[in-house]
Order: structure tokens, then C-alpha cells, then sequence
């Protein structure tokens, strides 16, 4: 079985997840494959040594990532410096386009390294135009939605939908009963998930307006409990919990928090996504640094910002931006989810659930192959 070398790059949570799956796969299918780059815990427990750790690239947005651009630049330097001296046969840029498309970019114009990116651009949000400039720096892509693949295809570019890995984690009837037992939940209350997200300037914007709606929240629903759902890596400080008696803290269980909840708070994002595939009824915020809000609402050409209606291409679920994420709203809102069937919402959360289950590592292994040929 012939011997490859796999460089790859991720720069956030839940990115490592899907670089964890993707190694799996490969190993399938290339048992003396080695692995080397930027990964997080899950990558690393599959044989990526990381150069360094994953969270000192995790920024959001447009603004926060240009007031750490000389970070980012150095951190990119130093990746594209040790590939250059393992010399592997293939790249993979897994999310983070704006960090792994420099990588890959400079690998195509200095090396006949191959180079995929896991995760599609969000073109169709946002650029449009850069899809023009995809084949130039980019082999192949794999993308989790299937319109993706439609859309690149269409324009030239290499392209394959593998499915998302979420969606065959996330079970399609998940049982919410035993879900709270595992979780050593009574199931007689009814809880509420809190995941303000996992990158510092998520936390900095959303955590305080989360624990005030789960103060406001249990005046008129004193019945209710939250669970805050945070990763291991997030720094925050408990003893302020202390001071929000209803709300229970859980780290580096997030999926078993939001398959165990009976509705949720989300940062738009992969959270929004495994409330959908845990058939948890939700609503999304989104807040950011004011300027780069200012940017982004020029530049976003889609009507929504969440997962769920953008791959629904209606509203199933209330997104909250910026001044529109009061604590009014957003009370209201899970007041209106907590008082209904919400029987439209998961019809929707169960169909979508179906389109992403399509995962075959033909569609990973088969482009891999090619590009080795």
C-alpha cells in the first residue's frame, strides 16, 4: 500500500471534529498515511502532532481578525515553513478559508503540493466573485452541503458533497428522555441550552446577554433550568455563576447538552446545525464587533444567517442580530418555542437531517486519489 503524507490545517473546534472524521476515512483506505500540521484534540487523538495549539487562531468576524492580523500572519508563516519542511503529497485547509487559502496559495505557486479545502467558502454569502478565483490555488473541494457542490460544479470548480459528519453522529429520532438520564438530568424539568459560542470575541459579545435572558427568563418561568454549554479550552471565570442559582454548567459537552435540552440559545454558527440534528427547538444570535457588522451587512448576500434557513431557504427558526439580540426579543421568543408544538420547525429540522446523511468515504477517498495519480 503506497505511503502518503497529509499536511493539514484547522483553525477552530469544530473544524478539528471534522478533521478527526476525515483522518478516519483516509486511514481506511491508506493505513500507512501520516499526518502532520495544525490540528486540535480530536485530530491529535487520530496522530496530528499540532505545531501549535488551534485556539490561538480562533477569531470571528472581519474586524477581530485584522486586530490580530500580525498573530495570525506570524502563526501562518510558522505552519507554511514546517510543510514546506515535511514536504507532504497533499493539503488540506479544513474550514478557516481566509487562514488556509493563503497556505494554499503560496503551496501552488512555490510546490506541485496538492491542495484541498474541507468546507466550502462561503461564496455564496458573501465575494461571490472569489469563486472565480477557486481552480487558481484550490484542486479540490469538499463540501457538507449539496447545494455547494451544485453551485462550484456549475462555475468549474472541482467539487464533491460528502455529507456532513454531524449528521450521522445526531441520531434522526433522538430520545430526549434517555438523553437527560445519561446527562444525569431530572426528567421532569425542562431545560434550556445556552452556547454562546467558542471563539473570545463570541464569549465577549454574547455571554452576558445569555445569563441576563436566564435571569429574565426565570422570573415568569421559575420551573425552568439553563445548562451553559461551553468548550473545555473557553476561559471563563464560574464564580459568576454563582450568581444564576437556574443555570448549570457543562464543559466540553455540547452535543449531549443540546440532544438532552428541550429548547436552546445559540450563536450563530456549527451550534445551530446540532440544535437542528437534536431536533431542539431554537433561536439564533449573532453579535459582533459594531464596524465589522457595519461591513458585513454590505457585503452578505443571503437573506439569513443561521444553517437551518439557509438550508431550509425559508425562516424555521428566529435569528437575532446585533440590536436586534435585546433580552425582550429573545425572551419573547423563547417563550413562544416553550408554549408550542413547534411542529412545522422540526418537520423541517428532520427533513434537512435527511439531505446531510449521504456520508461515503468513496466521495473523500476517490478526489484523493486522483490528485495522487
Amino acid at each position: 500500500m503506497k505511503s502518503i503524507k497529509i499536511a493539514l490545517s484547522v483553525g477552530e473546534k469544530s473544524g478539528d471534529y471534522l478533521g478527526a472524521e476525515l483522518i478516519k476515512n483516509i486511514k481506511k483506505n491508506f493505513p500507512n498515511a501520516s499526518f502532520v500540521g495544525l490540528g486540535g484534540e480530536e485530530m491529535k487523538k487520530e496522530g496530528v502532532k499540532s505545531l501549535f495549539p488551534i485556539e490561538n487562531l480562533s477569531v470571528m468576524g472581519l474586524i477581530d481578525p485584522l486586530l490580530n492580523i500580525k498573530n495570525l500572519l506570524s502563526k501562518r508563516k510558522q505552519l507554511i515553513d514546517f510543510i514546506l519542511q515535511e514536504d507532504p503529497d497533499i493539503f488540506i485547509g479544513i474550514d478557516s478559508p481566509s487562514f488556509n487559502s493563503g497556505i494554499s496559495k503560496y503551496l501552488k505557486t512555490k510546490t506541485n503540493i496538492k491542495t484541498i479545502q474541507y468546507v466550502c467558502p462561503q461564496f455564496w454569502a458573501w465575494r461571490k466573485n472569489r469563486v472565480k478565483k477557486f481552480n487558481t490555488y484550490i484542486d479540490h473541494i469538499f463540501t457538507l452541503f449539496p447545494f455547494e457542490s451544485d453551485l462550484l460544479n456549475h462555475e468549474g470548480v472541482s467539487a464533491s458533497f460528502t455529507g456532513h459528519p454531524l449528521a450521522e453522529i445526531f441520531a434522526l429520532n433522538p430520545n430526549k428522555e434517555k438523553a437527560k438520564e445519561n446527562m444525569g438530568l431530572n426528567a421532569d424539568v425542562k431545560y434550556i441550552a445556552l452556547l454562546p459560542g467558542s471563539r473570545k470575541s463570541e464569549i465577549k459579545h454574547h455571554m452576558n446577554l445569555f445569563l441576563e435572558v436566564a435571569d429574565n427568563f426565570k422570573e415568569k418561568n421559575p420551573d425552568f433550568k439553563f445548562i451553559l454549554a461551553l468548550t473545555d479550552e473557553t476561559k471563563f471565570d464560574k464564580n459568576i455563576l454563582s450568581k444564576h442559582t437556574n443555570v448549570i454548567l457543562k464543559k466540553g459537552e455540547s452535543r449531549n447538552v443540546m440532544v438532552s435540552s428541550d429548547y436552546a440559545l445559540v450563536a450563530s454558527g456549527t451550534a445551530s446545525l446540532e440544535a437542528l440534528l437534536s431536533k431542539t427547538p431554537h433561536c439564533v444570535v449573532y453579535k459582533s464587533n459594531p464596524f465589522s457588522n457595519f461591513i458585513l451587512s454590505r457585503l452578505l448576500t443571503t437573506k439569513f444567517i443561521s444553517l437551518p434557513n439557509i438550508l431550509a431557504e425559508k425562516e424555521i427558526i428566529s435569528e437575532f442580530r446585533q440590536k436586534n439580540a435585546s433580552l425582550k426579543n429573545i425572551c419573547n421568543e423563547l417563550n413562544k418555542i416553550s408554549n408550542s408544538s413547534n411542529k412545522e420547525m422540526n418537520n423541517s429540522f428532520y427533513e434537512i437531517h435527511e439531505s446531510l446523511k449521504n456520508i461515503n468515504e468513496d466521495k473523500f477517498i476517490g478526489p484523493l486519489k486522483a490528485l495522487l495519480s
